[in-house]
Formats: structure tokens, C-alpha cells, sequence
């Protein structure tokens, strides 16, 4: 009989010790899981923090250098096979090009970029159609891309240009230059 109570006290000790061993096991993963939450949310409030501080030093940038890419749409081939472009400071025209291109398609979209390798973002780009069709590009941008890695925010970023984020003409636009947005008289100041 002492050797059935002392079996079950072994086996007794045996469960415990076990329930004890996962017990432990299990607090430890819901510690993990808890940490992992909390720092996934700190950093999600830290990255909105960084965007708006490392956003205005980004705007601090003055000059652009990206070449921002435009898209000319709804126009014949005839039209946009040859365009200028203009950089306006000032009111006047601080340099200027002719840029000629080769267009299969009779109408379709133009893909190209703004051919000046640095200018101000103050400035004022105008494309001119061959039909003469003008286009105003302004207020550009530069924007902070905070980096991220696979566990969040990583407290890190670079200043990028935001390519599709100006304006035509006036308007916010996303770098469309289609043809009824054109404008049929802008004063071109003399160089």
C-alpha cells in the first residue's frame, strides 16, 4: 500500500512538474507575442512621427534633379513629335531645349521626362506642343520614404522626389499632359 502512495506521489510530482514546465513555456510565448505587439505599435507611432519631421527637412531640398517624368496624351503623332521646354525663373527663361522624338503610333501617349538635369524647385517648366499647346509644370516636391523592414519601421529614410505629385496649369496633377488641358496662350518671357 505504501508502494501505491508513493507511485502516486511520484506520478503527482511528475505532473506537476510538467504542468509547471509548460506553464512556464506558455508564459513565455504570450511574453514574446506581447513584446512583438507593443513594439510593432511603438514603431507604428514613431514612423508617423519621423514622416511629418524628416517630411519638412525633406522640403528643404531646392533643387530638383530627378528629371520628373510626364505623359502627353491625346494628341496626333504631328503634334508632340517635336516638343520645347522651358525652365522660367523670375520671369525669364533661364534655359530652354528642343527635344524631337520618334513616335510609331498614330495616337497614343507620349512617355518622357522633363530634359533638364538640375533646376530650382521654384521654378517653372513649360512645355510647348508643336500646334502650340502650352503646358505650365510647377511646385514640385520632395517627400521623406522612411524604410521599413519585416518587423516595422526601421528609423531610417531618404528624401525622394514625388513624381507625381505637381502642378499642370494651375491644377494638382499626377503628370498627365492631355490635350484639352492644354493652354493656347502663355506669355513666354524673352531669354
Amino acid at each position: 500500500m505504501n508502494r501505491i502512495k508513493h507511485n502516486k506521489l511520484k506520478k503527482n510530482k511528475r505532473l506537476k512538474g510538467c504542468l509547471i514546465i509548460i506553464s512556464i513555456i506558455i508564459i513565455l510565448i504570450v511574453l514574446f507575442f506581447g513584446w512583438f505587439w507593443w513594439s510593432m505599435k511603438t514603431s507604428h507611432g514613431k514612423a508617423e512621427k519621423d514622416r511629418v519631421k524628416y517630411s519638412k527637412e525633406c522640403d528643404t531640398i531646392t533643387f530638383i534633379t530627378e528629371k520628373p517624368s510626364i505623359t502627353i496624351g491625346k494628341f496626333h503623332k504631328t503634334e508632340i513629335d517635336e516638343l520645347k521646354f522651358y525652365i522660367i525663373r523670375n520671369n525669364s527663361i533661364i534655359q530652354d531645349t528642343l527635344i524631337k522624338y520618334k513616335i510609331t503610333k498614330t495616337d497614343d501617349y507620349l512617355y518622357t521626362n522633363i530634359p533638364f538635369g538640375k533646376f530650382k524647385k521654384s521654378d517653372t517648366i513649360i512645355v510647348e506642343t508643336k500646334n502650340k499647346k502650352y503646358f505650365t509644370i510647377s511646385n514640385f516636391h520632395h517627400y521623406a520614404y522612411l524604410h521599413y523592414g519585416m518587423f516595422g519601421y526601421l528609423g531610417s529614410h531618404d528624401c525622394r522626389f514625388d513624381d507625381e505629385n505637381y502642378m499642370v496649369n494651375g491644377k494638382s496633377s499626377n503628370g498627365y499632359l492631355l490635350k484639352e488641358d492644354g493652354l493656347d496662350n502663355v506669355i513666354i518671357p524673352a531669354q
